[in-house]
């Protein structure tokens, strides 16, 4: 049987929600029918060592990216090179019957501008409408570009309906299907077991955050409210894993409110399921969320839910019916505060998460993605 070649195209292997959904679905697609590629810009990020286990052919496009040539490469292509050379460069030599740019922004843009006669599929991992961050980074300059990238593939996957909704209303393209993220359920619950490299004190109420280090997660007004929950609970400690840019403000942010014995950045964990296993509740407190990968792991280790209540986490909740939402950061810090208190809550999230965990089943999502490629 002649397997079908799959291209899919992202920045890096760093440790995002999206490179942590490849992942999943590389180690789960049927390689009796597929033959997956991984086209990334620069063969750089803490989860690169993962990719390359995977034993998929990864082909980089800007190697070395430390030397001048490497940096030269780099520049022609985000900067100097209109999309259309970008695109005929960088997928020069590569055939395939499927080319999937699996990031919003660049690649996308990119990718857009392929013959017609490839199959195309565009991913799209966030809330567009709230949080519309390839026009703020300047990848377009303004929506009527982005619409038109859009407009050349032949289907977008967006990973939640309310991705999805926002791709048809706002962006005008019909040609849209949601698709769960997969869950890798059962390596989270392997990994959950392991021991933890973080210490914890097991008299605190421990709390968990995981996402990258940036201004739409919205820790810095998750450490803004540690003051309050101290006061309603002095146990409470916060966790939050990730790296990012916005390190060095919340480290500076921990140290002006005197929170250093309460707050902690243990950075990137390669796995994080096993301190989420010794925590009492995990918080999403991000601005906006296409699905919130992580919300689905915490569930699927057994933690209590409570998030902001943007798009993603909405729905992956059932509006509340499996967690706490909140419309307001007040209201984040008054459901920690009661849930820290109270046992019995925290018991009865704790039985909605696993229980919603369950729908979230790779097996099905992964016949969905293969139907479409």
């Amino acid at each position: 049987m002649t397997r079908k070649r799959i291209v899919f195209f992202v920045e890096s292997f760093s440790g995002g929600g999206a490179e942590r959904v490849l992942l999943t679905i590389l180690k789960a697609l049927d390689l009796t029918k597929f033959e997956p590629v991984v086209l990334v810009v620069s063969d750089v990020g803490v989860q690169r060592d993962h990719f390359h286990n995977l034993g998929v052919e990864i082909i980089e496009v800007c190697p070395n990216l430390d030397s001048f040539i490497g940096k030269l490469r780099y520049k022609l292509l985000y900067s100097i090179l209109p999309p259309y050379l970008a695109c005929r460069w960088i997928c020069k030599g590569i055939n395939a019957e499927a080319f999937v740019a699996f990031v919003e922004g660049y690649c996308t843009k990119i990718f857009s501008r392929l013959p017609s006669a490839k199959n195309k599929i565009a991913w799209v991992h966030t809330d567009l409408k709230t949080f519309p961050w390839p026009i703020q980074k300047r990848i377009y300059d303004n929506l009527n570009e982005e619409k038109a990238a859009y407009r050349k593939y032949d289907s977008v996957i967006g990973v939640s309906e309310t991705a999805s909704a926002v791709m048809r209303s706002l962006y005008g393209i019909e040609n849209t299907v949601t698709v769960y993220n997969p869950i890798a359920e059962d390596l989270i619950l392997e990994m959950k077991g392991v021991q933890s490299e973080i210490d914890v004190d097991h008299g605190s109420f421990n709390i968990i955050s995981v996402g990258r280090l940036t201004a739409a997660k919205g820790y810095d007004r998750l450490i803004s409210i540690m003051p309050r929950l101290l006061s309603v609970n002095p146990r409470i400690k916060l966790y939050i894993v990730g790296e990012g840019e916005d390190r060095d403000l919340l480290e500076k942010q921990i140290e002006r409110l005197g929170l250093k014995d309460k707050v902690f950045l243990p950075g990137f964990l390669h796995n994080p399921y096993a301190l989420m296993n010794k925590m009492d509740l995990f918080v999403c407190s991000s601005i906006a969320e296409g699905f919130s990968l992580v919300i689905a792991e915490a569930m699927t280790v057994g933690l209590p839910i409570v998030s902001m209540a943007c798009a993603g986490p909405k729905e992956l909740l059932d509006f509340g019916k499996y967690g706490i939402l909140c419309n307001s950061y007040s209201d984040l810090a008054q459901a920690i505060g009661e849930i820290s208190n109270n046992p019995s809550l925290q018991a009865a999230l704790r039985d909605k998460a696993v229980t919603r965990s369950r729908m979230f089943n790779t097996v099905n999502t992964i016949h969905q993605i293969e139907a479409l490629l």
